[in-house]
């Protein structure tokens, strides 16, 4: 009888442990998901901004010879507010990123800070199914 009790207390552990295990990877994923996400907005505002770029010095390089000094200092002040701009967004976007990541990992730590227990509970539970894992191999 005791044998079966330790061994229905072991199962009922092992159980909350995944469950916790479970809860805690969605929110690990959630957060990888938000990154991968904010990397892909970085990405293609990046690369928008990098195909105006070269579109007005594509532009710009076709007019070169026609320019006069006036046009060419204006020119040169136009890209140079082009790049400025660009440098802008990438920062603005870099920034975006990191507030949303540190949203995401505050969550994860408000979930654990909430439960501990039941974090300690996943990662020893977490810790057994991979040491069995690894026994049995």
């Amino acid at each position: 009888m005791q044998t079966n009790t330790i061994a229905t207390k072991t199962n009922t552990a092992l159980d909350a442990a995944n469950n916790l295990a479970t809860h805690v990877g969605s929110s690990v994923g959630n957060v990888l998901g938000v990154t991968k996400a904010a990397g892909k907005q970085i990405s293609s505002a990046a690369h928008d901004e990098m195909l105006n770029l070269k579109a007005d010095l594509d532009e710009l390089i076709a007019r070169l010879p026609s320019l006069s000094d006036v046009d060419l200092n204006a020119a040169k002040t136009a890209l140079l507010e082009k790049i400025a701009s660009t440098k802008e967004a990438a920062l603005d976007a870099t920034s975006d990123v990191r507030a949303q990541f540190n949203d995401s990992v505050d969550s994860v730590g408000t979930y654990v800070k909430e439960r501990p227990l039941r974090s300690v509970a996943a990662v020893a539970g977490a810790g057994i199914l991979i040491g069995y894992l690894l026994a049995k191999k």
